[in-house]
Parts: C-alpha cells; sequence; structure tokens
C-alpha cells in the first residue's frame, strides 16, 4: 500500500506532543509517510518548531507555550557592578526545556543538559528561585491572586515558577532574572539612591529591626524568597559613610516566652558558630546580636549581593543533586559533595571545605543540614566553589512544632576513616564554638549548661579519635 503524499498538521502536532522531540525518521515511521512529506510538513509549522541539531540526527521539538505568558524568554545575569547582560535564553517545549546560551556554554552545561540544550524538567540554576521557607511563603501569598497561583508555593508546578519569576522575578537569590519585565524593574530600581531596599540607618537598629519583625510577622513586607523557616527579613544597613550593605535578619518570637527564649539562645549560638567559621575562612564575619523590642535579632551580611546594586550567582546542593539525578541521601552533604567531586564539579579543596562543615554541623547539634542549606557560587567556570556558610546552628535544641522546649543530648555519629582529617580539625572548632556559647551571658543558664555538657561530650570524643 503506498504510502499518503500529504499529511495534516494536526498528526505532526499530535506526535510532536506526545512523542517530545523527534527526527523526522521518527515521524515518518510513526505516521506512516515518508521523510521529504515530513519535511513538508514541518516548514509548515514555521517558529512553532524548534529543529535540535543538524543533519540526520536533527530532532524537532514542539513549542509549548505556558499559559498566556509564552513561551520563551531571555535570562540575564547581574553582575558584582549591577550590570546586566543576556546570559542565556528559555524555551519551553514538549518533552522540555532548551537552553539557547548567548556566548559560550558554561563548562558545567554539558553535565547539565543534552548536546543540543535540552533539559528534562526544570533548569537546576533556576530551582533555587523558587518561592521558599518563611520569605517564599509571604512573597508567594502576596502575588497569588494576581498571578492565579496557589498560595502555597509548595505545590507549586514547574510552570507556575515560570509564570511567577517572568513576572516577579526581579529580586530573588543569586544573579539571575528570568524576562525583560523583571529586568526592567532591576534597572529602575538601581536609578534609585538605594536600590528600592528597607534601609535602615546603621544607629537606627534597636528601633527599625522590632518595627520590620512586627510588619514581616503581619506579612506586610515585602521581600525576595530566600529560603529557611526561621522567621526573618531582608534590608540594607546604611553604614555612617553612606555605603550599604545588603543583609538578612532573623529574629527570635518575644524571649519573654520559653520558646522565644530558646530560639533567642539558638540566634546567640548562630552568631558564635558563623563567627568560628569565619576565622577559619568559611563564612563572613560580622555577624551581629541585637535585642531590642523584647526580641533578639541576628543580622548576617547576603554573600549573593554586593554593595547597593551588585549580585553574585548561588545554586544549592538541593538543586545540583537533583540536576545530576545522584540519589541517595538527602541529608549527607559529604556523600552528595563526593558525587559532585566525581563529576568534576568541585575541586579537592571545595570537598574538603564540605566535609569540615559537615562535621562541625554534626558536632554543634546541626540537625537541619538539608541540601538547601549549603550552597556554591555559581558563575561560568569551574570547579564550583562553596560560598561562605549559613544557616549553621544548634536545631538539635529548636522548640518543637508545638513550641515545646525539650530536652535533648548532643549524639554525634563517630567519623569514617576516610574523613578523619577533617573530622579532627572540624572537632577543635566544635570544641571552641562550645566553650564560646557556654560563657555568653546572653545566653540562658539552661543553655549555656547544655552547651558545657556539649563541649564535654566533644571533648571526650576528640580523646578517642586523636592521632
Amino acid at each position: 500500500m503506498p504510502r499518503p503524499a500529504h499529511i495534516a498538521p494536526g498528526d505532526i502536532s499530535l506526535r510532536l506532543q506526545v512523542g517530545g522531540a523527534l527526527t523526522a525518521q521518527a515521524l515518518a515511521t510513526a505516521l506512516g509517510v515518508n521523510q521529504s512529506t515530513i519535511s513538508r510538513g514541518l516548514a509548515r509549522f514555521g517558529d512553532s518548531v524548534v529543529a535540535l541539531g543538524a543533519a540526520r540526527r536533527a530532532r524537532y521539538a514542539l513549542r509549548r507555550p505556558v499559559r498566556t505568558a509564552g513561551d520563551r524568554w531571555p535570562i540575564y545575569r547581574i553582575d558584582a557592578t549591577g550590570r546586566a547582560r543576556e546570559w542565556a535564553r528559555l524555551h519551553t517545549l514538549h518533552g522540555g526545556t532548551l537552553i539557547e546560551w548567548a556566548g559560550a556554554a558554561p563548562p558545567w552545561a554539558e553535565r547539565m543538559t543534552d548536546r543540543e540544550g535540552m533539559v528534562e524538567g526544570f533548569p537546576f540554576f533556576l530551582g533555587d528561585l523558587r518561592p521558599q521557607g518563611f520569605l517564599g511563603r509571604q512573597e508567594a501569598r502576596r502575588v497569588a491572586e494576581t498571578l492565579q497561583l496557589p498560595a502555597d508555593p509548595r505545590m507549586w508546578a514547574d510552570d507556575d515558577t515560570l509564570v511567577f519569576l517572568q513576572a516577579e522575578g526581579s529580586d530573588l537569590p543569586g544573579d539571575l532574572v528570568l524576562g525583560e519585565a523583571p529586568l526592567r524593574r532591576v534597572l529602575a530600581r538601581q536609578m534609585e539612591p538605594v536600590g528600592g531596599a528597607v534601609v535602615v540607618p546603621e544607629t537606627s537598629r534597636a528601633t527599625r529591626f522590632p518595627e520590620l519583625a512586627a510588619q514581616m510577622s503581619a506579612g506586610g513586607l515585602p521581600g525576595s524568597s530566600a529560603g529557611g523557616e526561621q522567621p526573618k527579613f531582608l534590608a540594607a544597613i546604611r553604614h555612617r559613610g553612606g555605603a550599604l550593605q545588603p543583609i538578612l535578619v532573623k529574629f527570635s518570637p518575644a524571649m519573654e516566652s520559653q520558646s522565644g527564649r530558646r530560639w533567642a539562645d539558638l540566634l546567640a549560638a548562630e552568631a558564635h558558630a558563623l563567627a568560628v567559621l569565619a576565622e577559619r575562612g568559611l563564612a563572613t564575619a560580622g555577624a551581629r546580636v541585637l535585642d531590642a523590642g523584647g526580641r533578639r535579632f541576628l543580622e548576617v551580611a547576603r554573600h549573593d549581593r554586593v554593595g547597593a546594586h551588585g549580585r553574585r550567582g548561588v545554586v544549592s546542593l538541593e538543586a545540583l543533586h537533583a540536576a545530576l539525578g545522584s540519589g541517595g541521601a538527602v541529608n549527607d552533604w559529604r556523600a552528595a559533595a563526593e558525587a559532585l567531586a566525581r563529576d568534576g564539579l568541585i575541586d579537592a579543596a571545595g570537598l574538603t571545605a564540605v566535609r569540615h562543615l559537615h562535621s562541625f554541623g554534626e558536632l554543634i547539634g546541626n540537625s537541619d543540614m538539608h541540601f538547601g542549606n549549603l550552597a556554591f557560587w555559581l558563575d561560568d567556570t569551574l570547579p564550583l566553589r562553596p560560598t561562605p556558610a549559613y544557616d549553621m546552628l544548634p536545631m538539635l535544641w529548636a522548640p518543637n512544632t508545638q513550641g515545646e522546649v525539650v530536652a535533648r543530648v548532643l549524639a554525634p555519629r563517630p567519623p569514617l576513616p576516610g574523613v578523619l582529617a577533617e573530622w579532627r580539625e572540624a572537632a577543635e572548632w566544635a570544641g571552641e564554638f562550645w566553650r564560646r556559647v557556654a560563657a555568653d551571658a546572653t545566653v540562658s543558664r539552661e543553655f549555656r549548661a547544655t552547651a558545657r555538657q556539649s563541649g564535654e561530650f566533644v571533648a571526650r570524643m576528640r580523646a578517642q579519635f586523636a592521632p
């Protein structure tokens, strides 16, 4: 029986919707026609069909509109001076997402996409821009009705995130901006003296921080979707010389409650942990604790921002781990970092840093070392390097979901031989951390006693695993 000479466009469209990117030969076989018929049929689609690759290995994919937001967007990067450049273009297709690089593809791209730039699912470098944590939920609730999105960002599909990013993604973690409208807002804010930030004069922390905490608790202070469940807000400190420092400020509940007192202790402990790590080059120095308005505040510099307008690219271990499809546990930084090292994404120095942080976190009772709490600088080079540590605190002693303070005892895992050298160094740092917490008069008597007991336990472990 001869093959038909003509074919309806709808037949090709349906095959590409169901099968994703297909070669002309695969389409011809599926539809019972010859390749020349397929070639003529594809030509009728114009720009609605994208050719991936060339010659016989070329595949064809049908564009997939995301609601009314379109099917392609530029991705811009904001550099440390605040200047924007087009970095790539994102195309949504049936069967995946196409990344079209504006220049040479980054050296890590071949590990994350196929040779034509196709990604199955959501591009990993945009994964951390989904609203998440305390601030993310605030932001999602603010835009949900306007953008017709679920109020809880944990319920968002990939298309929901794209709708959000191309409409509202002007001030998100890292240095990427998706779409022209958000970039125009970025550039417009740069014309303002403070770049649109909530500015707190250096001498006004004690009055402004409690006001901002009250606004954030009431859901009235806009901010980017920085991750983490601890209540927080974003602002910029204006120093006496006029320079602006973007900051993230965590805050406790009222310290008159048992739960609030414990969170205040944990914020003080986090400041000590960051100080100990900063002295070893693994965190940003200058974390500050302030008691004001009946709350405790922990102020830390944002490592993804430079001055009033500059930005730096970051990517979480969570996004990298998902992109590599390496599987395994999602709470073991060390094992995940070893997988990154095997793939050539981080080097020996980066792996050592992660081992130090993982061991230190275990020895100070950080029971919340999920993959969103470790990040790497993301630029167009390899190896990826760890960012300064953040969210490093003894969460083992956090109040439970009912707000109750429960007695707990530090019981870290003994070190394995392969990481013993890094563990010994981290154990020394942990001992210093517990000494500082135990000596801190702003910490409650009960938690200072916990710090002394935990420090003694770490000392016994150090003796057991001494060289």
